[in-house]
């Protein structure tokens, strides 16, 4: 069945699948399924906007009854397909080129797509696109324009033979470096092929250029030699400045960590020699050899002059068991046992008393806030933690 745009028109107005298996379309319906330009329409909000003349949603009732694949006895899988007559080119005879239900949906066919220039055996990948290159020349690269197989089979063949041939020449890498050249098919017969040199820290430079011809040839006349030569200089100069620069910035960056590194053993020399920390050294070191008992030593304890005391509290809560066993903290829990008149608060015994934290907001600095610290004997210690425990549950 040929399908016009008529045809093509009515099922779009009833909402009908039109495509099957085998249809031919006409260069109107052609235009209007693939190439016509977008239009304005009304948008449900009001405004307008464009787009494609069929949509998607009607492009697929088109083709709802078009089936993507079908088993066969010749084929274990075939696409269903509508076609197109087109004529060829070169010969002028007409052919039959298939679209799929995917292309129509998704708006996605060129006739040129059918058109394949490829060269078998093409080593180094020279010939094909200097083909192509052809071909855009001769036939042009219109979407819309068909050149059938056995054309294509002719023009590669008569194409490589033009290829051969001017390979076969001497001088190709004198005309292929020449402005000559500029514009013509034959210059993708060639490639300028760049090696690299990668340093130490993984920079890569250029470490060498050469022409390569589609025959495997590679260019080594005088010209050439000489020219690589120059080449090599410029690259050798430039491996050596990257060398250089390398070692400036592994130089600047030894300097930089030996800079660190004074800085750092200065700001912790500073810290040693500071109030907050040769009180930390002498009071909050549970191996610090200290008289606990000598009236000076806990009034220093107690009542420090010119410190950190947030740093204080950061490092006993840091190392909280090796505190527990500090002259500081035995300091503190004597003074405690002393204000409590070494009874326990709850129940008035004087046997195994231990220091009780009713809050750890000071801890590390409890000699700020005595009212957190309680005197009791053993027994309503734990008493009170499994009150603590229970509360929490």
């Amino acid at each position: 069945m040929l399908i016009t745009r008529d045809i093509l028109n009515k099922a779009l107005e009833d909402k009908m699948p039109l495509f099957h298996d085998g249809d031919y379309i006409d260069d109107d319906v052609l235009y209007d399924l693939f190439y016509a330009q977008p239009i304005l329409k009304d948008l449900p909000n009001g405004k307008k906007a464009l787009r494609t003349l069929i949509a998607k949603s009607d492009r697929n009732i088109l083709c709802a009854e078009l089936k993507e694949r079908t088993k066969s006895l010749k084929k274990e899988f075939e696409f269903e397909k509508i076609y197109y007559r087109v004529k060829c080119k070169s010969c002028g005879k007409n052919f039959s080129i298939y679209i799929t239900k995917s292309q129509i949906i998704n708006r996605r066919f060129k006739i040129s797509n059918h058109v394949n220039i490829s060269v078998h055996h093409d080593r180094y990948y020279l010939f094909t696109p200097a083909f192509k290159e052809l071909y855009s020349i001769k036939f042009g690269n219109s979407y819309n324009m068909y050149v059938c197989e056995s054309c294509i089979d002719k023009f590669i063949s008569d194409s490589m033979q033009k290829a051969v041939d001017f390979l076969e020449k001497k001088d190709k890498f004198d005309w292929f470096l020449s402005e000559e050249s500029l514009g013509d098919w034959k210059r993708e017969l060639f490639r300028i092929e760049t090696t690299y040199f990668k340093l130490e820290n993984g920079v890569k430079i250029e470490d060498g250029k050469e022409i390569r011809a589609a025959n495997g040839e590679i260019w080594t006349d005088e010209k050439y030699n000489e020219w690589k030569k120059r080449e090599e200089e410029a690259r050798n100069h430039k491996k050596k400045l990257e060398e250089i620069r390398l070692q400036q910035k592994l130089d600047e960056e030894a300097e930089r960590e030996r800079t660190r590194k004074a800085n750092e053993l200065f700001l912790a020399r500073h810290q040693l020699n500071t109030p907050t920390q040769r009180y930390i050294n002498k009071f909050c070191n549970k191996d610090s050899d200290i008289d606990i008992t000598d009236k000076e030593i806990q009034r220093e304890a107690l009542s420090p002059e010119e410190v950190n005391y947030e740093a204080i509290q950061k490092h006993n809560s840091k190392l909280y068991r090796e505190y527990l066993q500090s002259p500081l903290w035995k300091i503190i829990s004597s003074k405690v046992k002393w204000n409590a008149n070494h009874r326990c608060e709850k129940c008035g015994s004087t046997k195994n008393l231990v220091t009780h934290h009713t809050s750890y907001e000071f801890k590390g600095v409890e000699f700020l806030a005595f009212h957190t610290l309680q005197c009791l004997c053993s027994k309503c210690h734990e008493k009170e933690h499994d009150t603590q425990i229970d509360s929490v549950k």
